[in-house]
C-alpha cells in the first residue's frame, strides 16, 4: 500500500515569483523523473484560447484566478506522475494552497530581484509587470508572498548554481523525503 508521502510525490508543485525558473527547471525535472510536465499558465492559455496577458485585460485578474484555481484542482486530482509549475500567484489562494499541501510536494524556488529581473528584462508577457517600476513590483510582490511561500516542503535559490546541480539536489529532496 503506498504511504501518504508517496502518495504526494506523484505531484511535485513548483512555486515563486517570476522570472525564477520554474519552468525551465520544471521541465528538467520531470525529464529527469519521467514525469509529465504542466505549466499551469500554458494550461490556462490553452484552454481559454487567449494569452495570460489577453485573459488579464479582457476579463480581469479576478476572472483568470477563478480559472487557474479550476485548472490547478483538477491537474492535481489525476493518477500521474506530474511536474506541475505555477503561475507566481497561484499559491497564494488559500484553497489552492491547501490543496497542494495536501496531495502534492511543494517546492519553491526563489532568487534575488536583480536576477529575476535580468532574466525577464527580455519579456513582455508578464500582465502584472506592463508599464510600471518593475524593481518595485516584484519586490512589493516578494513582500506579500514569500511569507506564504514558506509554507512549501522544500526551497531552493536559483541564483548561484547550475540547473543540473539544481535538478539533482531538488530530486535527492525528494527521494529522502518519500522514504
Amino acid at each position: 500500500m503506498e504511504s501518504h508521502k508517496t502518495k504526494k510525490t506523484k505531484i511535485i508543485a513548483i512555486i515563486g515569483l517570476m522570472g525564477v525558473g520554474k519552468t525551465t527547471l520544471g521541465l528538467k525535472l520531470a525529464n529527469k523523473l519521467g514525469y509529465y510536465f504542466i505549466d499551469s499558465d500554458q494550461e490556462i492559455e490553452d484552454r481559454e484560447k487567449k494569452s495570460i496577458t489577453d485573459i488579464f485585460k479582457i476579463h480581469g485578474e479576478k476572472y483568470f484566478r477563478e480559472v487557474e484555481k479550476n485548472i490547478i484542482k483538477e491537474i492535481v486530482t489525476r493518477d500521474e506522475k506530474i511536474i506541475l509549475s505555477l503561475g507566481g500567484g497561484a499559491f497564494i489562494n488559500e484553497e489552492i494552497r491547501r490543496i497542494l499541501k495536501e496531495k502534492s510536494v511543494v517546492i519553491w524556488l526563489y532568487t534575488s530581484i536583480d536576477n529575476i529581473l535580468h532574466r525577464i528584462s527580455h519579456k513582455n508577457n508578464r500582465p502584472l509587470l506592463n508599464n510600471v517600476n518593475k524593481r518595485k513590483v516584484l519586490e512589493d510582490l516578494a513582500i506579500k508572498r514569500y511569507p506564504i511561500y514558506r509554507e512549501a516542503d522544500f526551497s531552493f535559490d536559483t541564483g548561484d548554481d547550475s540547473q543540473e546541480n539544481l535538478v539533482n539536489k531538488i530530486v535527492k529532496k525528494i527521494n529522502s523525503y518519500s522514504l
